[in-house]
């Protein structure tokens, strides 16, 4: 893989379906230690990133309500900056805000394991 400059670059990256469906797993994996289960077809089939966002907004009210520490529990997993949470909480579209944090988060860590390891989960 080459080398990523900005963030903003990863978005090219969702052109490539292993990629898509390497981040659908990795989302699926760190939701299901909270109790936070995605369909099947989540795992195995790949959706566009306003799908993945839309399929990630529902837990994340869903561990809203069970309040805000196990929010940032799930945060503090997917590695969502403290400060970028904080940001957000101001925002209007809160959850689709935070959704999308939360996948290009989850894309950034799938992106480095592709670069320095030979990720293949």
């Amino acid at each position: 893989m080459e080398e990523l400059k900005s963030y903003a670059e990863l978005q090219n990256y969702f052109n490539n379906e292993a990629f898509v469906l390497k981040t659908q797993q990795q989302i699926s994996k760190d939701f299901a230690k909270f109790n936070l289960f995605f369909t099947d077809s989540f795992e195995t089939n790949p959706f566009s990133k306003e799908e993945i966002e839309a399929q990630i907004a529902n837990p994340l009210v869903e561990i809203m309500k069970q309040g805000e520490t196990r929010l940032l529990q799930l945060l503090y997993t997917i590695d969502v900056a403290e400060k970028d949470f904080l940001h957000l909480t101001t925002q209007p579209n809160f959850v689709q805000e935070l959704a999308h944090k939360v996948l290009y988060r989850e894309a950034y860590k799938v992106y480095l394991r592709m670069k320095f390891s030979s990720y293949t989960d």
